[in-house]
C-alpha cells in the first residue's frame, strides 16, 4: 500500500467509526461479534497479542480481561478513538498505536496476532503481503488468528446466498472506499508460503442455523519460517 492510498483509507475509516462495528452487527445478527469472540478465546493468561487493523475493538477489552497484554494497530484515528472510550469504560488497559500495520515492526515478539476483518480491506498482492508480515510478528509456535467473512460450501441454495449476501456488504463499503472490490479469500491456501499451518476453523452461520457466512480461522506458525 503506498502512502497516497494509505491515507485515502485512514480518511475513509475516519469518516465511517461513528457506524462501522453497529453496522457490522445488524448485518451479521450478532455472528461477526461473535466470530471475534472465538479468536479471543485463542488467548490465554499472559500472552502478548496484538489486533491488526483493530478498528473500533470490541473484542480487545474481553482480550485484556483474559489477562492477555494487548497492542491495538490501527491507520484510523477515529476508530482508535473510539476504542480508547470503549477501554476507558471497562478499566481495561491496552497499548494503543496509530499506524500503519506494515510499519509495526516486532518480529516474534507476541504469542497470538489476530486479523479480524482486516485482511479483506486489501486486493489480493497486499493481502498476501499483509499475512506475511503479520506472521513475522508471531513467535514460533504462536497463533495467528483470522476472523472474516468464509468462502460459499454446503448445497447451491446456501452458496448462492452467502455470495449474494456477502457481495451485497462488499458492494456497499466499496462504494464507502473502506474496500476494494475482490474475491473472498481462501486464507488457507496462502498460509505455507507465510510459514503457517492450519490449526481449525470454525463457522459461525447466519442466525446460528441458515448459511455459513462467517468463520474464525486459527493457524500456527511454523519453526523453521522464513516468511
Amino acid at each position: 500500500m503506498d502512502a497516497v492510498a494509505g491515507r485515502r483509507l485512514e480518511r475513509n475509516y475516519n469518516r465511517a467509526a461513528w457506524f462501522y462495528e453497529a453496522s457490522a452487527q445488524v448485518f451479521s445478527a450478532g455472528q461477526i461479534r461473535a466470530s471475534k469472540k472465538h479468536a479471543v478465546n485463542q488467548i490465554n493468561t499472559g500472552d502478548n497479542a496484538v489486533f491488526l487493523g483493530v478498528g473500533t475493538g470490541d473484542e480487545v477489552a474481553l482480550a485484556a480481561r483474559r489477562g492477555a497484554h494487548v497492542t491495538c494497530v490501527d491507520i484510523s484515528a477515529g476508530m482508535l478513538e473510539r476504542l480508547r472510550e470503549r477501554l476507558n469504560r471497562d478499566g481495561t488497559p491496552a497499548e494503543i498505536l496509530c499506524q500503519n500495520a506494515f510499519q509495526h515492526d516486532r518480529p516474534e515478539h507476541y504469542d497470538v496476532c489476530a486479523t479480524n476483518y482486516f485482511l479483506n480491506i486489501f486486493p489480493e498482492h497486499d493481502m498476501v503481503r499483509m499475512l506475511a508480515h503479520a506472521a513475522t510478528l508471531v513467535r514460533p509456535g504462536g497463533k495467528l488468528v483470522i476472523a472474516d467473512v468464509a468462502l460459499p460450501q454446503g448445497s447451491w441454495p446456501g452458496r448462492w446466498f452467502n455470495t449474494l449476501y456477502l457481495k451485497s456488504a462488499m458492494a456497499t463499503f466499496w462504494m464507502l472506499g473502506l474496500v476494494p472490490w475482490h474475491r473472498n479469500y481462501d486464507y488457507p491456501a496462502y498460509f505455507p508460503a507465510a510459514g503457517l499451518a492450519l490449526d481449525h476453523v470454525r463457522y459461525f452461520r447466519l442466525f446460528k442455523s441458515g448459511p455459513v457466512l462467517f468463520q474464525t480461522i486459527v493457524a500456527t506458525r511454523l519453526p523453521s519460517t522464513t516468511a
